[in-house]
């Protein structure tokens, strides 16, 4: 049917194409990234060269990501004309306009109004083309929804696979921490320069987010210090427009700060649908 190829097919070659490329490239990054701690630690100048490209990687799970959720909205957008479509429908079938008015013909009289056989033909057209129409929106709706579903374990795989590269930072730096707190602390400094943590009341739109249920919050990044010889970590969390907080993201040496904002705006949006 013209209209689900039109829908649904280009967002699956739209989709397809994307995440296979995303995978392709982060399955190779993330090899590569890991063989460097096989033995030992890598170099300070190779660790930064790693966690950039990890937050870089990062960032771009998350942008497709979103962009699978905006195509995991169609679905409803196509609510309403189903909807319509059903209630046209039922119209066409129940129309009570009679064919023919009057009675039969002879000497007592005969017909006063008939309709025409165009205008029966051109109703029963009318109604296997919106019949179609219909099949098809549900069609797209049951396909889009089946490919946006099918997409996300792979990119939990994805994550996972980011997470695991992190795990093996997070391990050398905390290394490096208790031999030499102040080479570790310039490292990430390097890393996440100094900036507006959205607690100093900076008007920073990064800094605000709108939930999926319409809620509006807060967000800002905190310092988790556990020992005074260790690099501290950082975690973003968002608090409701009463100061409550509400969803806490992971706390991390070095993922940058767009990187725990995005993951959390990311984990707001999913934990709320």
């Amino acid at each position: 049917m013209a209209l689900r190829s039109q829908i649904s097919s280009i967002i699956a070659n739209q989709l397809g194409n994307i995440q296979g490329q995303l995978e392709a490239r982060i399955l190779d990054e993330v090899v590569v990234m890991q063989s460097k701690f096989t033995n030992s630690c890598p170099n300070q100048e190779l660790l930064l060269k790693i966690i950039n490209i990890r937050n870089n990687l990062i960032a771009i799970v998350i942008k497709f990501q979103n962009l699978v959720k905006k195509f995991d909205s169609i679905p409803a957008t196509l609510s309403p004309p189903i909807q319509i479509a059903n209630i046209i429908i039922q119209l066409l079938k129940s129309n009570p306009t009679p064919l023919a008015i009057g009675t039969p013909p002879g000497p007592a009289g005969g017909l006063i109004v008939a309709q025409t056989a165009g205008f029966v033909t051109a109703q029963a057209d009318r109604l296997q083309k919106l019949t179609l129409l219909l099949e098809a929106l549900q069609d797209d709706v049951t396909t889009i929804k089946d490919l946006v579903q099918g997409i996300r374990p792979s990119l939990d795989n994805v994550r996972q696979l980011l997470e695991n590269v992190n795990i093996s930072i997070d391990g050398c730096i905390g290394k490096l921490s208790g031999e030499d707190a102040d080479k570790a602390r310039k490292l990430l400094a390097a890393v996440n320069p100094p900036s507006n943590t959205g607690s100093e009341g900076t008007e920073d739109q990064s800094y605000e987010h709108r939930g999926s249920n319409g809620i509006d919050y807060v967000l800002s990044i905190q310092t988790v210090i556990t020992s005074t010889n260790i690099a501290p970590r950082r975690v973003a969390i968002a608090k409701n427009l009463q100061g409550i907080t509400m969803v806490r993201g992971e706390a991390s040496f070095s993922s940058s700060t767009q990187v725990l904002l995005d993951e959390l705006k990311f984990k707001i949006d999913n934990q709320l649908l």
